[in-house]
């Protein structure tokens, strides 16, 4: 079970991208996962490269795509909690 910004899972993260509209693209060489949303026009808006884990993301790191995702920290944080 995610606690706020602790014990996310590459599942939890895939999940939450894909609520918020993002689709996954396509494996990105030596970074692993890259997840895409596109704009109305079908222009790339943003990217959230992930390296799949089986074990937690580090805060740190769940930090990093967050910033990448464009997402407001709170969003993530309200899905971990529902």
């Amino acid at each position: 079970m995610v606690n706020r910004l602790h014990q996310w899972t590459y599942r939890d993260v895939a999940a939450f991208l894909v609520e918020k509209g993002f689709q996954l693209f396509e494996d990105v060489e030596g970074v692993g996962k890259a997840w895409m949303n596109f704009h109305k026009n079908g222009e790339p808006n943003r990217m959230v490269e992930i390296k799949p884990s089986r074990t937690f993301y580090k805060p740190k790191t769940l930090m990093k795509m967050i910033r990448q995702s464009g997402i407001p920290e709170k969003e993530w944080i309200k899905w971990a909690c529902s």
